[in-house]
């Protein structure tokens, strides 16, 4: 007992158990004094530590600002036993004690918790639990300590590229394993959503007193038989076996030194890989069940014959573990059936986690998929401009989000953006090849690997022939037609083919069709009879003011024209390069855009180009948004497609805008824009100088767009009417 007197009506009791942890306690023990939340006290158990852990622990015991408690053991009892001796004491002597806390935060002296750490995941354990789902145990985000370049004290707020996650929640494999989820991963924001997992880490794991207690066998929460390593899974199966959830909470954020990993079980003493060895086996014998056979039988026998091949040739000194089995036989039998004897749910429910890494906290709000597109950071325009705007909003209002991508579009390291999951998946790089190759691989991971997920948006029209794929997991899809593709001209009479079969199977397959302009739906209402559910872009600027991409291009503020689209012919790239060729002034024209597929087409514009011209390539982030912050006038010059996103931004930033007369275009720009016939070589060279020449009227044109755009194209009310329609996808028929 240290000199401080003990908190008894502390509302949080730490149980740590220490062996042979000398150099850890400085870092442990400043953590803890940067705590914040309700009050607590720390209950240390030392496994009889043959170095200075004891007399360190007293010494910390007398300077901070908290109760410690001390209980120094005569013998290594094992992880399991030493936290069961904490527990005891944090209970007291009976249900009723009053010194028992509503919560117990069980961690390992290696682990250093920011100072929200335990607030964080208390805040998530009221806000999340009911009557229907009472929420047992709240986990949080473990990064790994790296011994030459990680912080003193607490860890830092952000990441480092050399940072590895040690635990983001616990999963189940269908083998029987059960794995901390993005264990060894560079960390890169991945996991990223409060979710319900299989269990947490005993490292740094936040439990429910009363949830210990109703999981608890014969009066010991856990097995004191497992000594050490899986204590904190079996705890787990119990927990969930009782009807307890885990939830995993990403705000909350700690360092784990971690020292037994996988890779390293060559490295580790007999003693470890024997208690590892036998504890698998006893996890088994506790919890397996016929319900579980389905989804495990294949995988765990494979694992088991590799297991037993391993042993025998490569670490004999484990076999001592099946003997040990054979020894124990009937107490663990008898601890079987207790075990057994308890279930509150049925034993389907606990079996569904195998195999899945995580479950929406909120089945009104469950896992949504993003299919067809080239992925986020956005890298190209249309789609993945609308796609970087709409799925972290979603995410943000609790719905977990996954956008598949493509591998030479996004990094294949990236796991996550703007707490959006990403699956970075192969294509093949040809003009016809890339779209249809990447949906069906995502549609195909979709349906084996993705769990949680009931609802689809898959973009682009031609998708339309992979969405029975997807049927076999009852996904409800709804299919986002972008104009009228057939009617593009980049597509050879195999393109505008496809385009025009994938139209009428967008009227037959998905659930709902999305269209985001009126013409569009006007389409599909006359020629089909389909109605579909009308959604617009949105925008949301942020203006930039002198960004230095004026200065590397030579611009000067409201002194340049800008065009931003993809250089395809329907956009007309080239028809607004040669009519501004024939403008007067010197006010230079701005060309943002590439295209893949079209290096002939680009090639020969930029040939042809007048030396005021200047070509910068797709530029995005804050180089885009400065560009638009300066421009004195925006050219959009497209002819098929529904809303287009780089006309909204451009309202939305105030610029004068110079649109093609298209019946989609004046749907979007309204009264707020100067139309011009692209076809018209006069008409386009006219809109240049009548802005060139009159400043102040572009000045006034580009205030009435930008009001045009806070009305119509606002993304949080299109963020409004994708969640009305995931609710709808979402709910089984």
């Amino acid at each position: 007992m240290s000199g401080r007197e003990t908190d008894t009506q502390a509302a949080l009791a730490i149980c740590t158990v220490t062996w042979n942890d000398a150099a850890n306690l400085p870092r442990f023990f400043g953590s803890l004094a940067a705590l914040e939340g309700p009050s607590f006290r720390l209950i240390v158990v030392d496994n009889a530590s043959t170095d200075a852990t004891i007399e360190r622990l007293r010494e910390h015991a007398r300077s901070v600002p908290f109760p410690v408690e001390l209980i120094s053991l005569d013998e290594n009892t094992g992880f399991a036993a030493g936290l069961n001796r904490a527990l005891e004491t944090a209970f007291g002597s009976g249900a009723t004690d009053d010194r028992a806390p509503t919560y117990v935060l069980s961690l390992n002296a290696d682990a250093w918790v920011s100072p929200d750490y335990a607030l964080r995941l208390i805040e998530s354990l009221e806000r999340f639990t009911s009557s229907e789902r009472p929420v047992g145990a709240v986990t949080g985000r473990l990064l790994r300590a790296n011994d030459d370049r990680d912080p003193e004290g607490t860890p830092r707020d952000g990441r480092s590229e050399n940072r590895r996650i040690d635990a983001c929640g616990m999963a189940l494999a269908r083998s029987w394993r059960h794995v901390d989820r993005g264990s060894d991963q560079i960390d890169r924001g991945q996991y990223p959503a409060t979710e319900r997992v299989f269990g947490g880490t005993g490292a740094a794991t936040l439990f429910l007193s009363a949830a210990l207690r109703d999981a608890a066998v014969a009066g010991r929460v856990l097995d004191d038989d497992f000594h050490s390593y899986r204590e904190d899974a079996e705890l787990c199966f119990r927990l969930r076996e009782r009807g307890w959830e885990v939830l995993y909470e990403p705000r909350a954020r700690a360092v784990h030194g971690r020292v037994n990993l996988p890779r390293r079980r060559r490295q580790m003493s007999r003693e470890v890989n024997f208690h590892s060895l036998k504890n698998r086996y006893l996890l088994q014998l506790y919890h397996r069940g016929l319900a579980d056979l389905p989804r495990t039988l294949l995988a765990t026998s494979v694992r088991e014959l590799g297991i037993l091949a391993y042993v025998l040739l490569r670490e004999p000194s484990s076999l001592n573990a099946y003997a040990w089995l054979w020894r124990n036989r009937r107490r663990i039998l008898a601890r079987r059936r207790m075990i057994r004897s308890r279930l509150r749910v049925p034993p389907r429910t606990t079996a569904r986690w195998f195999g899945r890494t995580s479950l929406p906290i909120d089945s009104e709000r469950p896992r949504i998929l993003i299919i067809g597109s080239r992925g986020i950071p956005a890298a190209y325009s249309g789609y993945e401009t609308m796609i970087e705007a709409l799925a972290p909003r979603l995410a943000k209002r609790g719905w977990p989000v996954t956008v598949y991508c493509r591998s030479h579009y996004v990094d294949r390291r990236l796991r996550s953006h703007r707490g959006v999951d990403l699956v970075v998946l192969p294509t093949l790089r040809t003009k016809y090849g890339d779209t249809p190759v990447h949906t069906l691989l995502s549609c195909l991971h979709a349906v084996l690997g993705t769990g949680g997920a009931r609802a689809a948006l898959v973009v682009n029209g031609a998708n339309a022939i992979f969405l029975p794929l997807l049927w076999p997991r009852r996904l409800r899809t709804a299919l986002h037609v972008d104009g009228i593709e057939k009617r593009r001209a980049k597509w050879g009479w195999p393109g505008r083919l496809v385009y025009s079969v994938s139209e009428r199977l967008a009227c037959l397959l998905p659930n709902t069709t999305v269209s985001d302009a009126e013409v569009i739906a006007d389409h599909y209402r006359e020629l089909y009879g389909r109605e579909t559910t009308m959604i617009r872009y949105g925008v949301e600027p942020r203006p930039i003011v002198s960004h230095p991409v004026l200065e590397e291009l030579g611009l000067e503020p409201r002194r340049y024209f800008l065009y931003v689209s993809r250089f395809e012919p329907e956009n007309n790239p080239h028809r607004v390069v040669a009519a501004y060729a024939l403008a007067g002034g010197d006010m230079p024209l701005v060309m943002v855009g590439d295209a893949p597929y079209a290096s002939a087409f680009i090639a020969e514009m930029k040939r042809s180009a007048d030396p005021r011209v200047r070509f910068p390539g797709a530029v995005y982030g804050d180089r885009y948004r400065g560009l638009l912050s300066a421009a004195l006038a925006t050219v959009h010059a497209t002819e098929v497609g529904g809303t287009h996103p780089a006309l909204v931004e451009a309202m939305g930033y105030g610029n004068c805008l110079l649109v093609n007369d298209e019946p989609a275009n004046r749907e979007t720009a309204g009264e707020a824009a100067i139309y011009f016939e692209v076809r018209d070589q006069a008409s386009v060279t006219a809109a240049f100088e009548e802005v060139a020449g009159n400043p102040v009227r572009a000045r006034l044109m580009g205030e009435r767009a930008a009001r045009r755009a806070a009305s119509e194209f606002n993304w949080e009310r299109v963020t409004d009417q994708y969640e009305e329609l995931f609710r709808r996808l979402s709910r089984r028929p």
